[in-house]
């Protein structure tokens, strides 16, 4: 995986949750985690008013960010892991922190 390209991909995708940017952010997801978009979604404050990515580890094959995601009624960090796909880097596991 290439370092900048992921990493700015990485903020781009948060930029497009708080935008509420639903084909951007599912478009992010690998084909096995799209059809639990609905799930993922409904795990996060709404709206989101703010996502900040808090760390990145990067790998040869797969990157793991930890992402905090701020809204009205909360906050939630996620942690996901990334790797390349077709176009461009894909989530292919996420999970809450903590």
């Amino acid at each position: 995986m290439d370092e900048q390209t992921t990493k700015d991909h990485i903020q781009a995708h948060a930029d497009a949750v708080v935008r509420g940017d639903m084909d951007t952010v599912i478009a992010d997801l690998s084909a096995e985690l799209q059809p639990q978009a609905p799930q993922l979604a409904a795990g996060l404050p709404m709206p989101v008013t703010e996502a900040e990515v808090l760390s990145l580890d990067f790998a040869e094959d797969e990157s793991v960010a930890q992402i905090r995601y701020t809204g009205d009624s909360g906050a939630v960090t996620l942690r996901s892991r990334w790797q390349d796909g077709d176009e461009h880097p894909v989530i292919v596991h996420v999970e809450p922190v903590g």
